[in-house]
């Protein structure tokens, strides 16, 4: 389902595209957080973080400090939600809490990011 995935392109300029936006890199944690949580439960989004998957596709000429970076973002996008998880059921953050109650908010909030192979964008008009 198309509205489970939250498609990331990262151009031969580096430049990022997030669902058809320019995007900065640092906006894209935020982004990110929305499209999973979905908290106004927007129906082109997924309907559970359990079904949210992010996709990265790079351009072969992307730089790999932009692909670290985006993909950072990304990660530090799932850790700020898996401490607010912990923090709304156990009162403490992710790091704090037993390895099975981070289990357990893991598997409510699944950590699933698709690197797809590089592609050449060149011609797309990105």
């Amino acid at each position: 389902n198309e509205n489970n995935v939250l498609s990331v392109y990262i151009n031969v300029k580096n430049e990022l595209l997030v669902e058809g936006d320019r995007t900065a890199v640092n906006q894209l944690r935020a982004i990110t957080q929305l499209f999973i949580a979905n908290p106004l439960n927007d129906p082109k989004k997924p309907a559970s973080p359990k079904k949210a998957v992010v996709s990265i596709i790079c351009d072969r000429g992307t730089s790999y400090a932009t692909f670290l970076a985006v993909y950072n973002e990304l990660k530090a996008a799932y850790r700020e939600l898996w401490d607010a998880a912990a923090q709304d059921n156990f009162g403490k953050r992710y790091s704090e809490i037993t390895l099975e109650q981070q289990k357990s908010i893991r598997e409510e909030i699944p950590l699933v990011i698709s690197e797809a192979e590089p592609v050449d964008f060149r011609g797309a008009g990105f």
